[in-house]
């Protein structure tokens, strides 16, 4: 057999690899369609040229070595066709290779694919490098990372029925261990992003961690709605914040906002004001101080009285207070399973500057005490007398043994009647119980010290011996039920007491009754201390 001579074999090569190089589509190849300037572009841009037509887009998808282009086909405006371009390596060197068109079966979530088609000159090819190197920034993982692809189609929106909207980019940042989903609008700019599964996401707590961004978090709200949107709510999780707004257009219903850090959502529902919303309750984001919730945090725990108990959520809203509305942060804990049960639930209530204004225990932590004894009586008469102006006029203080109920001139509007209901730790405004008490009667109204002539200087507990005397009764078998503060007892809709006073001036009324309610009696005592009505049980 004759030898190959090395000059002959060096003829033989380079015979075949002209060969080679002249059965390749291209020759020259690029190094990345992600990261090299003007790779992207040029790419998309010779499959449209292969078309030999200008169709529009529905999609474009970008890799480091592959291009995908779904465009519109040539003979139904609703007919799919996709061409890729990329890069393959044949001995030792690169080629580019194009292919297409094949039919595509994509429809997705819109069945009608017109409406999905865009332009060429509609996004910024170009900016791909820049692009990838924003996203990057923008993700902050932890190891290194790298874009992995990139998808540009027009979004969809699932609610009221699935339709195409803006055209975005979806550019997806992965380091092996973390990733996210980067997204941009038609230009390039990075509009936000889902970092769920970065590791900055899975330590962020902001209710126990202060170093979370705040900033960001009001500047993002702010540009969805505005610093001046009329607010419901304000809450704060562990992993996201979450906004009520009054619809701007559509009375009575409300809208629903949530930021976490990958961005603000809308909620697609609307959700009905309660009944008896009104809009001295409402706020803006002006008004929200993230800054001062570790404080106001520190001092809800210490009212709270367990460090062990769950931080769930802080709420911040306008309550109705004494003198009007005023803004709360209303903090949620949970003491966890107590005797089994899971009643271990509660809030306490604190204004942005640290006042406590209430504190709601679970049922196992509540104070066992008689709120009918002389003393809650006059612990919660100092309570009312605090909240209310030193001269405030009342017309009715109800005491049973859950709350207090108290009829008064409104602080905020003389000549007026308002409704309000103290427990131990609070006094807060509520609706009014009889129509009739809405008429304002000066004949019916009393100071606060008016209350003295029955509660001072032991008197209150004289006076409850004496009706227990008087109705041959004692308090296992009936307790107190209730005391009722009022100028005559049982006012009717014309104004006209059924009990009137004798003097124009404060009366008391003792009711008792038996544990099962079958059994009643009252006495009613003028403020002379004579009996003025007595019904026996």
């Amino acid at each position: 057999m004759k030898a190959w001579s090395f000059a002959s074999l060096t003829i033989l090569a380079a015979s075949v690899l002209t060969c080679l190089l002249a059965a390749a589509p291209d020759a020259s190849a690029a190094g990345s369609y992600l990261t090299e300037r003007g790779e992207a572009a040029r790419a998309v841009d010779s499959i449209i040229a292969a078309t030999g037509r200008s169709p529009r887009l529905l999609a474009v998808r970008l890799t480091d070595r592959n291009v995908t282009v779904e465009l519109q086909g040539e003979h139904a405006p609703a007919n799919v066709d996709e061409w890729r371009i990329g890069i393959v390596r044949r001995f030792f060197f690169d080629f580019e290779t194009t292919v297409g068109p094949r039919a595509s079966d994509t429809p997705g979530l819109v069945s009608d694919t017109t409406g999905g088609f865009f332009g060429r000159d509609e996004i910024a090819l170009e900016r791909v490098p820049e692009v990838v190197a924003h996203a990057i920034a923008y993700a902050r993982l932890e190891d290194e990372a790298h874009v992995q692809s990139i998808e540009i189609a027009r979004q969809v929106s699932i609610l009221p029925e699935p339709a195409y909207g803006e055209i975005g980019w979806s550019i997806y940042v992965t380091s092996g261990r973390e990733s996210a989903t980067v997204r941009a609008d038609a230009a390039g700019n990075i509009i936000g992003g889902d970092l769920s599964n970065t590791n900055r996401a899975r330590r962020m707590d902001l209710l126990t961690n202060s170093d979370w961004p705040k900033r960001e978090a009001m500047a993002a709200l702010a540009a969805i709605f505005g610093e001046d949107r009329r607010l419901r709510e304000f809450t704060v999780r562990p992993r996201a914040l979450s906004v009520s707004a009054d619809h701007p257009s559509i009375a009575g219903r409300k809208e629903d906002y949530t930021w976490t850090i990958s961005g603000v959502t809308r909620s697609p529902l609307l959700s009905p004001l309660v009944h008896g919303a009104s809009t001295a309750e409402l706020f803006s984001l002006k008004d929200v101080d993230l800054n001062g919730l570790e404080r106001i945090r520190r001092i809800a725990r210490r009212e709270w009285g367990n460090d062990e108990a769950r931080l769930q959520a802080m709420t911040l809203r306008r309550e109705r207070a004494v003198r009007g509305t005023e803004l709360r942060w209303v903090v949620h804990f949970d003491d966890g399973a107590v005797d089994g049960k899971g009643d271990g639930n509660g809030t306490v209530e604190v204004t942005p500057d640290g006042t406590v204004r209430q504190v709601d225990l679970p049922d196992s932590r509540q104070p066992r005490r008689d709120r009918l004894a002389p003393q809650a009586i006059a612990d919660t008469l100092r309570r009312v007398a605090a909240e209310f102006p030193q001269a405030a006029r009342f017309a009715e203080l109800g005491f049973d043994a859950n709350e207090t109920r108290i009829l008064a001139e409104d602080p905020n509007r003389p000549g007026a009647m308002a409704e309000f209901v103290a427990d131990d730790t609070h006094v807060a405004r509520s609706a009014m119980r009889m129509p009739w008490d809405e008429d304002f009667r000066p004949e019916r109204l009393f100071t606060m010290e008016a209350i003295e002539t029955f509660t001072g200087s032991g008197r209150l507990a004289e006076f409850r011996a004496r009706a227990y005397r008087r109705l041959g009764v004692d308090d296992h078998a009936m307790p107190i039920a209730r005391y009722t503060f009022a100028i005559g007892q049982a006012m009717g809709p014309d104004g006209t007491y059924m009990v009137p006073s004798p003097d124009g001036r404060l009366t008391m009324e003792i009711r008792v009754e038996s544990p099962d309610g079958k059994s009643a009696g009252r006495v009613t005592y003028a403020s002379s201390g004579e009996e003025i009505d007595v019904v026996m049980p």
